[in-house]
């Protein structure tokens, strides 16, 4: 008989394993990688370390092309912040679609402006005073890591001053001139007295290595903030700054051109190629292929982005901070995973609270926050780098996500219908219908498929249906048909519980609908009822097609209810009492196989239930707990439990001894009918909490009866399982037929006994 079980398989491509192994982070023990679209691979790689116990990571590769290229996201000003999801929507609202994105720059928890620098669309967004490592992005997709210095300055023709900050909080008292424009915010954010120059562009752009004239509109002092009007540009510092550059803006004049310049120093060229770039006040992390390791001690999430030898791109995030999930990492440990990862150049960028990692993966119309950001929340921080899909909408199939099937193992001879949710194009883009997918099988060709997606199931095997069109195959879905089942079991469809056993009395009007299940290994195999024979041995009544049971008016009747399937066969043991059925007091076990016996059991003060919203209930599938043992084999022995009082527990644990079983356990105890359980010291607890075990209750049980044999073999399937103190126990009770083992001739000693079953096995007993 075949064995392999097979699951659900999504609509895109989840790979075993990870894209490099790892020595830094610990052993990889689990993960998943994805691949996007537009050369681009989403990795999530999990790790074990002795030191430091289980690390998350999750990163990008990036292969530069024109489908996704590289940029940086400040949201509408540099002023303030904004989450990643926040910054997606001025994304979308702007007409760009993220693909991935990261966190980037530090940046001031006050005002929101990044540390370091920043170009957006080829301009200089922010600039830092003097230099920091940077990631640049090209046009094409390129990046690279060096030194980013910028030195602006600004010309009348006669007279040249610094510029020392683009885009930065003009603070009181603070020395330099500073540069604004509309990119920074709508006012100017100044409080103090300062001198501004408005100016209107003219001509070039706030870009490295290019030259920008400007026109002056307006010169004047103003105590606090002013309006930044859109297009415009304006130059500002204290009023108490350094006389020469105060005297450079306050002889500036309306009319005037002046000429701003932008150099990076010591540089060849090469950033003057960035169309994006951010740069980070983290730190170098790998130069030339080596880690760097002089970084003080501090585990914490991290964000890092590198430069491959062959120019791919690895964007990184690594969880934190959470116990169970992942620890983080001291930045020497980053540097060196880096290195693994085959970077040549990597910077480090914001990490802690900050680290986030989103992916618009293929297939959906959103996206989705992969990592676990440690403040449990995502932290408003300056700036991202996302890769700005530029796919537009082909309308070829590639995603197709299909109707969560679930369970895709079938019982021979079942029907099923593949249907399909929705189809994206190359492009990522959702398309309307008819998406023109076919269906074919393509193993097990006794299972067949027609062109509307009715899969019917034949035979024994495994059944992988592809979902292709003109242009090729696009997914398949691996189904697992079997013409037998290993086991059937019976449930009872007016609450779905399994029925093992039916034990009712005559002259009563019953009727069940009873339904069956095919398993094989532990997993339903798909099927409906006309695909099940039903039965009845003895004479207890008959059975419908259906599984429809109606009991027969006979008494002290023993039979089988049989339903087959695939050549397997399942009995379900019926005895018919002659005894009146007592009224039942439990709402909880109407339709149960074993209510009639707990309702007589109630009735003679044996057993006892609990209110629950104003209605009794029993639990008849729940575990008994040694206490509650206790208690029900004192009221059947009917104890006087007062009697006891006097008894003391010599058991560890005794004074955790419930006070409503306290009595009920002084009278077994010192009865000798529940002794304890022996632990590896060899003291004793009573476990009063405990659920008692199907062999603890059956030797208990066997010493409250006076007869049985006890010689013999047990030949259940399981003997060997039944330990030596309850061999004895169990021949009595076997001997006697209070117990038959289950259908397939098991008797799982080690298995928790249910409540139903302890109060059978007693109405067995009492009615030997």
């Amino acid at each position: 008989m075949r064995k392999k079980i097979f699951g659900f398989i999504t609509a895109f491509c989840i790979l075993s394993g990870t894209a490099a192994s790892a020595d830094v982070l610990g052993t990889q023990n689990g993960g998943w990688s994805t691949y996007m679209g537009a050369d681009t691979y989403f990795h999530n790689v999990q790790f074990t370390s002795d030191s430091v116990g289980k690390q998350s990571e999750y990163y990008v590769e990036y292969k530069p092309n024109s489908e996704a290229v590289p940029i940086v996201v400040n949201g509408k000003s540099i002023w303030g912040t904004r989450n990643i999801k926040q910054a997606e929507q001025y994304m979308a609202e702007n007409g760009l679609r993220p693909l991935i994105g990261i966190n980037a720059d530090y940046f001031s928890f006050k005002t929101g402006i990044p540390m370091g620098y920043t170009i957006i669309d080829g301009e200089i967004a922010s600039k830092e005073y003097g230099g920091q490592d940077a990631v640049g992005f090209r046009a094409d997709g390129t990046g690279f890591i060096r030194w980013l210095d910028v030195q602006t300055t600004v010309s009348n023709g006669n007279e040249t001053v610094e510029v020392m900050y683009i885009n930065k909080w003009c603070q009181a008292g603070f020395d330099p001139i500073y540069l604004l424009n509309d990119r920074f915010g709508k006012t100017t954010k100044t409080e103090s007295e300062c001198i501004f120059v408005m100016c209107t562009p003219k001509q070039g752009r706030l870009h490295i290595g290019e030259e920008m004239t400007v026109t002056v509109d307006d010169v004047f002092t103003y105590n606090g903030s002013i309006e930044i009007p859109e297009g415009k540009m304006i130059f500002v510092m204290d009023t108490s700054g350094q006389a020469e550059l105060y005297n450079f803006l306050s002889r500036c004049y309306k009319g005037q051109e002046l000429t701003i310049s932008n150099a990076a120093a010591g540089d060849d060229g090469t950033w003057a190629t960035a169309e994006n770039a951010v740069s980070s006040v983290g730190g170098r992390l790998v130069s030339n292929g080596t880690a760097n390791t002089e970084f003080e001690a501090g585990a914490a999430p991290r964000t890092a982005v590198g430069i491959k030898a062959d120019g791919n791109i690895i964007f990184y995030t690594l969880d934190g901070r959470q116990s169970g999930h992942s620890y983080g990492a001291q930045l020497k440990t980053l540097a060196q995973r880096m290195v693994e990862l085959g970077c040549v150049d990597a910077i480090n960028l914001d990490g802690g609270g900050s680290t986030a990692i989103s992916a618009f993966f293929p297939g959906s119309d959103a996206s989705m926050v992969v990592n676990s950001p440690s403040d449990g929340y995502l932290r408003n921080v300056a700036n991202f780098i996302f890769l700005k899909d530029n796919r537009g909408q082909t309308n070829i199939p590639w995603i197709i996500n299909l109707k969560d099937a679930g369970n895709t193992n079938y019982l021979s001879g079942m029907s099923t219908q593949i249907e399909i949710e929705s189809v994206y194009d190359t492009g990522n883009y959702k398309m309307n219908e008819p998406y023109n997918i076919k269906f074919r099988v393509d193993t097990n060709t006794d299972s067949q498929i027609d062109e509307n997606g009715n899969l019917t199931l034949s035979g024994t095997g495994d059944v992988n249906v592809v979902l292709y069109s003109d242009n090729g195959d696009i997914m398949s879905r691996m189904y697992g048909v079997y013409e037998s089942p290993e086991e059937i079991k019976v449930y009872n469809t007016a609450d779905w519980k399994e029925i093992t056993e039916i034990n009712t009395v005559a002259n009563e009007e019953m009727q069940l609908s009873l339904s069956a299940a095919s398993y094989l290994n532990n997993t339903e195999l798909i099927s409906q009822e006309g695909m099940y024979e039903w039965s009845v041995e003895g004479n207890i009544g008959t059975i419908t097609d259906g599984g429809i049971f109606t009991l027969a008016n006979t008494a002290n009747e023993d039979g089988k209810i049989k339903v087959t399937t695939g050549g397997v066969t399942r009995e379900i043991p019926v005895h018919i009492s002659d005894y009146p059925a007592a009224p039942n007091p439990f709402a909880d076990t109407e339709g149960h196989w074993a209510r009639d016996i707990i309702a007589e059991m109630a009735a003679s003060g044996v057993i006892n239930g609990q209110e629950e919203s104003g209605k009794m209930v029993f639990k008849p599938d729940n575990n008994m707990t040694r206490a509650e043992f206790a208690s029900m084999i004192a009221n059947y022995m009917e104890l006087n439990t007062d009697s006891y009082d006097n008894v003391t527990l010599d058991f560890n644990d005794s004074d955790e001894i419930p006070l409503w079983a306290q009595k009920a356990v002084k009278a077994v105890y010192s009865e000798g009918i529940i002794l304890g359980r022996v632990n590896d010291d060899k003291t004793v607890d009573f476990a009063p909490y405990d659920n008692i075990t199907r062999a603890e209750a059956m030797t208990i049980l066997g010493r409250i009866v006076s007869d049985g044999e006890t010689d013999g073999e047990l030949m259940f399937a399981d003997s060997a399982d039944i330990a030596d103190w309850a061999k004895e126990g169990i021949k009595k009770l076997y001997s006697l037929g209070v117990i038959n083992g289950y259908e397939d001739n098991t008797i799982l000693p080690n298995n928790n006994m249910r409540r139903a079953e302890a109060a059978t096995m007693l109405y067995k007993i009492e009615n030997n």
